[in-house]
């Protein structure tokens, strides 16, 4: 599932190809993945609008249009998005294609055919952005508003907080058990648990954790060090060389290291 760092991918190809183009006309090739308005409105209330800006909230696109809406799109298994010139050059798995007055076409995939698209008003009507918790690479989430979203669930396992979209914006299964790694962190202890210093040792992570995965997220690989990548490689933990463990934890496939993370 796309999450932080594929959004934020997906936010600068939109921003670099379709900011300012007018859409001529748009083609819904799976209306199951339009949630909101009706296919028909859909269609006629993008007819003539032009992208004006576009930025990223968790895992969710928001496209801001020349009218005052905003075009929202959530990738949910594998959606992502092509830019092309002819018809003929469509992607597979197009669930729906806008046609620009220059041309140029623009596709939404989703191979799975589960992807949400929703045209709105305010993004606020969505509920998984108005109860969306905050932005994890936001100069605004500091170790201190961190260490009050723990406090609030001391109950809680840590990666299912970190998973929980409204505690934190964007983060994944992927990207939760390599900070979580990198911290030194068991997936399954209590956020209670983890002392003052671990805390900062997981706030910093995560940012780095992220930023690094957008740098190499538009490649479609992870960083070396990653356990995802270690794993893929035949290699055990970067840091003690043991067998990388599995586990189900809160109905999510685990990955961590038994010895380095405690």
């Amino acid at each position: 599932m796309p999450e932080l760092p594929e959004v934020e991918t997906r936010l600068l190809f939109l921003k670099r190809n379709a900011l300012g183009q007018t859409i001529e006309r748009v083609n819904v090739l799976a209306p199951i993945n339009i949630k909101t308005p009706s296919t028909r409105a859909f269609v006629s209330r993008l007819k003539g609008r032009r992208f004006e800006s576009a930025r990223r909230r968790g895992k969710y696109l928001i496209a801001r249009l020349d009218d005052g809406r905003s075009l929202i799109l959530h990738f949910t298994m594998g959606g992502d998005l092509y830019i092309y010139p002819r018809e003929s050059e469509r992607p597979e798995y197009t669930r729906i294609e806008f046609i620009f007055e220059s041309g140029l076409r623009l596709a939404f995939t989703c191979p799975r055919n589960i992807c949400r698209v929703m045209l709105v008003d305010d993004p606020l009507l969505v509920r998984g952005i108005r109860e969306m918790g905050p932005e994890p690479l936001d100069r605004g989430f500091t170790l201190s508003k961190f260490k009050a979203i723990l406090r609030a669930s001391p109950r809680r396992r840590i990666k299912p907080l970190l998973l929980d979209q409204a505690a934190v914006a964007g983060i994944g299964n992927i990207y939760a058990d390599e900070i979580l790694h990198l911290a030194c962190i068991r997936p399954d202890v209590r956020s209670s648990s983890i002392d003052e210093n671990r805390l900062g040792l997981l706030h910093g992570a995560i940012k780095r954790v992220l930023r690094e995965s957008i740098r190499t997220a538009h490649d479609e690989h992870f960083p070396d060090y990653f356990l995802i990548a270690r794993e893929g490689r035949g290699e055990g933990c970067g840091q003690c060389g043991n067998e990388i463990t599995k586990k189900r934890i809160g109905g999510r496939t685990s990955r961590f290291c038994p010895i380095c993370q405690v």
